[in-house]
């Protein structure tokens, strides 16, 4: 029978709850990772048990995602990182001996993935791997991928037929993009350049939990200059790609 289970290692982020009791790592850190898992866990939390979650802390080191810490400000250095290394490794090897994973996921970045110096030795050939690399807004996007897709590919799930693009033209350039493509586009230019993202009166678009202006959206995708078209066309090339425009509502008081 194939494994269904999966394994995720995360690095700790700098933004983190503040409460003076120890909490669930989990639950400590409040970075965007952590809420892309978060949101997954409570779509899909029958997949709960199948989804093995690990934390490289540089102040704790590697740790399960239930294991509770206190509040801490320590950075993963190249010092830190050959600390913890022999100590990392050996937590890696004792997971993947003990459970019998069909896929792996490191979403770390550069400097705590130094603690994991050698992890390829450790992987059985038949495990499948994910390294997340690029800018934050790329990796966070093949972070879900892997979340959500790997549920999709697992033995007895339903597989969900594929949109077809979304094709529109605004002032003859043409745009064939997915509502997920379109994402990734928005991530990786917040990461590069936010200028003008928050510029917004009434329509936007939410991205990882931000709200950004419709128009920047639509220059994103373009390469138009905001002024270049209207709020109105900026909504319609969304709506058209499958993207959802939000109104900001007022309340009389």
């Amino acid at each position: 029978m194939a494994s269904i289970c999966r394994l995720l290692i995360l690095s700790c982020s700098r933004r983190k709850r503040l409460d003076s009791d120890p909490l669930p790592a989990i639950e400590r850190y409040d970075g965007p990772a952590f809420r892309v898992l978060c949101r997954f866990l409570q779509e899909r939390s029958n997949e709960i048990e199948r989804l093995h979650v690990f934390v490289l802390s540089a102040a704790y080191g590697l740790i399960s995602s239930a294991h509770p810490i206190a509040d801490y400000n320590e950075m993963m250095t190249r010092q830190r990182a050959a600390e913890l290394h022999d100590e990392v490794l050996d937590t890696l090897a004792n997971l993947l001996r003990n459970n019998d994973y069909s896929s792996l996921c490191l979403a770390v970045s550069k400097a705590y993935l130094a603690a994991l110096e050698g992890w390829p030795t450790l992987v059985p050939s038949d495990i499948t791997v994910t390294v997340t690399d690029g800018p934050q807004g790329i990796k966070l996007s093949q972070l879900k991928r892997w979340l959500w897709r790997d549920v999709a590919d697992s033995p007895g799930s339903k597989q969900r037929e594929a949109r077809p693009r979304g094709v529109v033209r605004l002032r003859g350039v043409e745009l064939r993009l997915t509502p997920a493509q379109v994402l990734e586009k928005a991530q990786a230019a917040l990461v590069e350049d936010r200028t003008g993202a928050d510029r917004f009166r009434e329509w936007y678009v939410e991205v990882d939990d931000q709200r950004v202006a419709s128009k920047w959206l639509v220059s994103v995708l373009t390469g138009l200059p905001v002024s270049a078209f209207t709020t109105g066309e900026a909504r319609r090339v969304l709506e058209r790609l499958g993207v959802q425009v939000r109104r900001i509502m007022e309340t009389n008081r």
